[in-house]
């Protein structure tokens, strides 16, 4: 496993082969954005769940060189389920954390790829009919690889793949205060993308 994390950072870092558009001290400012609804039934029944969460990721970095970017994100997660007793569940996760980004043109293109590595504290809460029933918190480091499209000079879109990630958890149970330690290693690269904007100022 720790070959393949090796392998998986020099990939995505790899050599500086060509220069990619910023100038040192440009202000890049950006970040995410996801929705998603879904529900559940159960057939010839009247057992239904519907859940809808939404997430938030802003994001601000200082160019060091025309390749490599550093800076600070603040990403946020919230969801609601409900069943059909109307019964209704809420979590919370806020991750402040840092972040460190290499950027490879791909020739004379606008398009320029991108390796990222970022680590980050989370806190939350879930809540069951606005009861407290859990509290936790942990942290997380994430090496993803990305694309990036210069629209214009100063506007650019991008998307980034779920990379390797690995998380430790700590869940506090309330009332009983039983507190459960989960670590979390994910290779999410087919599984997940995500889509945002940058402005450079």
């Amino acid at each position: 496993m720790k070959k393949l994390i090796v392998l998986a950072a020099v990939a995505l870092f790899g050599t500086q082969v060509a220069k990619a558009q910023f100038s040192k001290g440009d202000v890049i400012l950006g970040g995410n954005l996801n929705v998603t609804t879904s529900s559940q039934k159960v057939k010839d029944t009247d057992n239904k769940t519907t859940s809808t969460s939404f997430g938030i990721s802003p994001k601000v970095g200082v160019a060091l060189t025309p390749n490599w970017v550093i800076g600070v994100f603040a990403r946020s997660e919230f969801s609601n389920d409900k069943n059909v007793a109307g019964v209704k569940t809420k979590s919370s996760d806020i991750t402040p954390g840092v972040f460190v980004r290499n950027y490879h043109m791909i020739g004379e293109s606008k398009f320029a790829f991108f390796a990222e590595a970022n680590a980050g504290y989370h806190f939350g809460t879930d809540k069951t009919d606005d009861t407290k029933t859990a509290t936790y918190n942990g942290f997380s480091v994430r090496v993803l690889p990305g694309i990036t499209y210069f629209v214009t000079k100063r506007f650019m879109l991008e998307g980034a793949f779920g990379g390797l990630s690995y998380a430790y958890d700590q869940k506090k149970a309330e009332p009983t205060g039983v507190k459960t330690n989960t670590s979390t290693f994910n290779f999410d690269f087919p599984k997940e993308f995500q889509v945002g904007v940058n402005w450079i100022f």
